[in-house]
């Protein structure tokens, strides 16, 4: 078995309710989906726009697609059409059907994991 490092997790969400769920003009929306790489470590998410903060919480349900990336750029397990993986996306009340990210200036999601567990992306892979 070949050892990765994991680097980033790519969040694919669909915007359920229009502008109720986000802006139109959030950051990173394209349509009626929101996409981000966003480091596993630290939160950050990657071409956050410097120093626009944000509050973002959809309801995902089981509609939502997570990657792992390695330092690579290999994706190397997902989830799709899924809920929100425990331990790893903030949740706005307790685990599954929410997100909740509180994003600063930097592209931080300050309510981001200090410990983030990608438990939920093993046994659920399909070749």
């Amino acid at each position: 078995m070949k050892e990765v490092e994991l680097k980033l997790v790519r969040v694919q969400l669909p915007v359920r309710y229009d502008d109720e769920d986000i802006p139109y003009d959030f950051p990173l929306r394209s349509g009626d989906m929101w996409n981000a790489d966003i480091e596993i470590n630290t939160g950050k998410i990657i071409d956050w726009p410097e120093g626009k903060t944000g509050d973002m919480h959809m309801k995902v349900c089981d509609e939502g697609t997570y990657q792992l990336i390695d330092d690579s750029g290999d994706v190397v397990l997902w989830i799709e059409q899924d809920y929100v993986p425990n331990k790893l996306i903030p949740p706005l009340d307790g685990y599954g059907d929410y997100i909740h990210f509180i994003i600063d200036g930097g592209g931080i999601i300050t309510n981001w994991y200090k410990e983030p567990n990608v438990d939920d992306f093993f046994g659920r892979r399909e070749d």
